[in-house]
């Protein structure tokens, strides 16, 4: 028995999925909202874990901040922390939009994203080229000092010093 097998062998099968995205979606739309002075203090807590290995920001950092400003009607910040920010936040919304009338009709609107594997790969693809890009503008926009002073060797050596 699957794990997830509450969820397809179901009597009402429509809904637990479609509920469980709905929910997530919304959660992707009300935290940065709700969270808004813990996520966008100074010096507040970054959570991703390649920027707390590595140094390097990953392809979505800074959305949480940029959606929790977007939320606020600061557009110029929202994209400054994560250019893709207004796109997230309108593909969400209609998301949503899209489940709570799937729900309400039990209609089928949206279909399976993932079914073609071409999607898939030109999604990965347009991630890569995204990163790429980005980690080449931090380190050219002065990300050397962060990345020495952020990466988890650099932390590493620091405590070894404070220890011996």
């Amino acid at each position: 028995m699957r794990l997830t097998s509450f969820i397809t062998e179901s009597r009402d099968s429509f809904y637990w999925p479609r509920l469980l995205a709905f929910g997530l979606l919304a959660c992707t739309l009300l935290l940065p909202l709700l969270a808004f002075d813990w996520v966008t203090a100074p010096g507040s807590l970054v959570l991703c874990p390649l920027r707390a290995v590595t140094g390097i920001p990953c392809p979505s950092c800074g959305l949480t901040r940029a959606l929790a400003h977007l939320e606020r009607g600061h557009w110029a910040a929202a994209v400054r922390f994560h250019p893709f920010a207004p796109m997230v936040f309108l593909l969400v919304l209609a998301l949503a939009v899209m489940l709570a009338f799937e729900l309400a009709t039990h209609r089928t609107i949206i279909g399976n994203p993932l079914r073609e594997r071409r999607d898939v790969w030109l999604v990965f693809a347009g991630l890569a080229v995204f990163q790429v890009a980005r980690t080449a503008i931090f380190f050219l926009d002065g990300g050397w000092s962060a990345f020495w002073r952020e990466n988890l060797v650099a932390r590493l050596l620091a405590l070894a010093r404070t220890v011996f």
